[in-house]
């Protein structure tokens, strides 16, 4: 045989069967350096020309550029794991935020209802796509200003997009939050069951996103030193993107709407539909506040119902109205059942919303949160119209008459306190609604004026 290529070697071996038969492989080794590493192959053949043209392989240019791209690919590899165990991306620290402060709930619908709604903003968070602004060809332009980042900006347009999640959170700040609003403002809305609503996502409800990233950013200073001294992005964001966010909607129940309204609800199948809504409309009732209401609340010979799972997390009483002791006398308790109806959280939600949309009132904006509108404007005005009282207990009613934005600015007297078991002011109404601030009570207080 004539002399073998520099790099092949023949290799002689006896079986260890009893005939012990000659086994002859050939051993294709190159060891070389690319980009100044060592890159060995160390590979059987099972014949002589099968090694002569892998070691050619390996010799032409082809050859060559296979071991640089595997070579530069496990190196990148090796750094980016190297990158993400000293410095995760913003996904790591989602999850551990959520784990220590969203903990799983077992057995209170409430609880689950506000863990679920708080882990899909943050999902929603984790998943939007922004412009990547620090990739290699960008950031130098970015960086150097002028013309050059004029150019880069428009490579970002044009280039792909990255989850917000795969950011690290000191690769965040303000313009990526920017980004983050502009990409969910441009964003089709959908409804719970991933239907679309026809309209793009609210500023209001970015301007609540970015409320829950400020709360992350925040916590994460408490958990690394490193994160100490990085300003929240939140803060120095781009406010002009989210203006008159949080414009108030003027609509209130027509006298057509509230009779087709309640029409529908006299001859609804399942009359826990009814006594519901109704109790919201006449008290101001949150949903997840009378859907779980248990018959150990209901205080009738006092004159309230005692509320402990609020949306603020504080308890507070809520004064019965004349109409809704009606409702509360007329419900049948069930045995061994402490609570009023047989709703969950859930179930309620999802037969309201179908029924709200058979009626056609979804269509016009109408759900179920407008009874608790309902309820503070008919309060309100009912009981100024009523009692005749100093305008100074009633600033709400005459800041929405006069269209002055500013509650605090309009009042000049201290209210009293809530007299037990009367809604004799605005500050009474504000604690049974379960409000902290007028400009809150505000907001769902549009004032419906007569018609001719």
């Amino acid at each position: 045989m004539s002399a073998l290529p520099r790099g092949i070697t023949q290799i002689y071996w006896k079986n260890k069967t009893k005939d012990k038969e000659k086994q002859v492989k050939f051993r294709v080794r190159v060891n070389k350096k690319v980009n100044g590493a060592q890159v060995k192959v160390d590979q059987l053949c099972d014949n002589l020309e099968q090694a002569r043209d892998l070691l050619a392989t390996y010799q032409s240019n082809i050859g060559r550029q296979t071991l640089n791209k595997i070579d530069l690919e496990q190196n990148e590899k090796i750094k980016r794991i190297g990158e993400l165990l000293t410095s995760p991306t913003l996904s790591f620290y989602i999850s551990q935020y959520v784990a220590k402060n969203i903990p799983e709930i077992v057995d209170n619908d409430l609880k689950k209802r506000n863990r679920a709604s708080k882990v899909s903003f943050f999902k929603t968070i984790e998943n939007t796509a922004i412009p990547d602004r620090h990739n290699d060809i960008v950031k130098p332009l970015l960086l150097a200003g002028g013309l050059l980042a004029q150019m880069a900006q428009n490579t970002i347009a044009n280039a792909g997009k990255k989850r917000l999640g795969e950011f690290k959170p000191e690769q965040i700040t303000y313009i990526e939050i920017n980004d983050y609003i502009n990409a969910r403002l441009s964003t089709t809305a959908k409804s719970r069951y991933g239907t679309s609503l026809g309209r793009n996502v609210s500023k209001i409800s970015v301007s609540r996103e970015l409320s829950f990233i400020k709360k992350l950013f925040d916590n994460l200073r408490h958990q690394e030193s490193k994160f100490k001294g990085i300003p929240n992005p939140v803060t120095e964001y781009d406010k002009d993107l989210l203006k008159n966010r949080d414009m108030k909607s003027d609509y209130r129940l027509s006298d057509t709407d509230k009779e087709i309204l309640f029409n529908a609800l006299d001859i609804y199948p399942n009359i826990e539909m009814k006594q519901i809504c109704l109790l919201s409309y006449y008290c101001g009732f949150r949903r997840s506040e009378i859907v779980l209401l248990t018959w150990d609340q209901v205080h009738l010979n006092e004159n309230y119902v005692q509320l402990y799972q609020t949306k603020s997390g504080r308890p507070r009483k809520v004064i019965i109205t004349k109409q809704a002791r009606e409702i509360l006398e007329n419900i049948q308790k069930r045995e061994n059942d402490p609570r009023l109806f047989t709703y969950t959280l859930y179930g309620f939600s999802g037969s309201y919303d179908k029924f709200n949309e058979r009626i056609g009132l979804k269509e016009k904006g109408f759900h179920f949160h407008f009874f608790r509108r309902e309820a503070i404007s008919n309060l309100v005005f009912n009981i100024g119209q009523a009692t005749g009282m100093d305008g100074a207990n009633f600033s709400i009613l005459i800041s929405e008459l006069l269209g002055i934005e500013s509650v605090r600015h309009l009042e000049k007297n201290h209210l009293s306190d809530l007299p037990t078991g009367s809604l004799n002011s605005q500050i009474d109404i504000m604690k049974s609604v379960g409000h902290n601030n007028k400009q809150t009570t505000k907001r769902y207080s549009p004032i419906k004026l007569p018609t001719k």
